[in-house]
């Protein structure tokens, strides 16, 4: 079984409420899933890396670590490349505050810098591929640019294609694809939505698979 996690921006206390009621029900040959977005718009982004990074020494199931755009945007901040102001406009400074309010300047731990170096593009199973944002209806699998699987919205979601294996994708909220509820699922596309909007109030959405159960916190 796979349990795939949508966006969580900072959000601890619904991170740790909705792995609390997985590790529940999850068996040893089971894999966790985030879909990236760790960081960012919510209060506490320093203790949701923390906490990502002790779920990874987990040994009791397997873990898959997605990179999001929030996560890009940082790293594109931290070497200089985005001038300062696109992170900072984009929730950046709900990290920063995160991390300086531990004392000392903008300064992320080794290990912390670590995981998001590592962090992977997509995950391909048998009948699903997981990717934050989503991929490009033009080109196959292989020839995916960084920049669609991170950023990518209505070109893949209202793409008039249906792709052979089920995309699950976060980034845009359900309530932006026009979506109600916790999961957007597009039969039609053979897509499915989990980002239910954290940051508006909205639960934090883990969708299961391949039965396609919901958990949410």
């Amino acid at each position: 079984m796979y349990y795939i996690i949508g966006d969580i921006h900072g959000y601890y206390s619904r991170l740790a409420a909705l792995y609390d009621a997985l590790v529940s029900v999850m068996q040893q040959a089971d894999t966790i899933i985030f879909l990236g977005d760790y960081i960012d718009r919510g209060p506490q982004s320093y203790e949701v890396v923390d906490f990502m990074i002790q779920v990874s020494r987990v040994t009791a199931f397997k873990s898959v670590f997605l990179k999001g755009n929030h996560e890009d945007m940082l790293l594109k901040y931290l070497s200089g490349d985005d001038h300062g102001s696109a992170y900072i406009m984009n929730g950046g400074d709900a990290t920063i505050r995160s991390y300086t309010r531990r004392g000392g300047g903008f300064d992320l731990p080794q290990h912390h810098l670590d995981f998001f170096n590592t962090l992977r593009l997509y995950y391909e199973g048998d009948d699903f591929i997981a990717v934050h944002a989503g991929l490009n209806p033009a080109v196959s699998l292989e020839e995916q640019d960084e920049f669609d699987l991170l950023w990518i919205r209505d070109d893949f979601y209202r793409a008039n294609k249906r792709w052979e294996k089920t995309i699950i994708f976060g980034h845009t909220p359900v309530m932006a694809i026009g979506g109600s509820g916790p999961i957007y699922r597009d039969e039609k596309r053979n897509i499915i939505g989990i980002d239910a909007g954290v940051m508006y109030g909205c639960p934090l959405t883990c969708l299961t698979w391949p039965d396609g159960k919901v958990f949410t916190a």
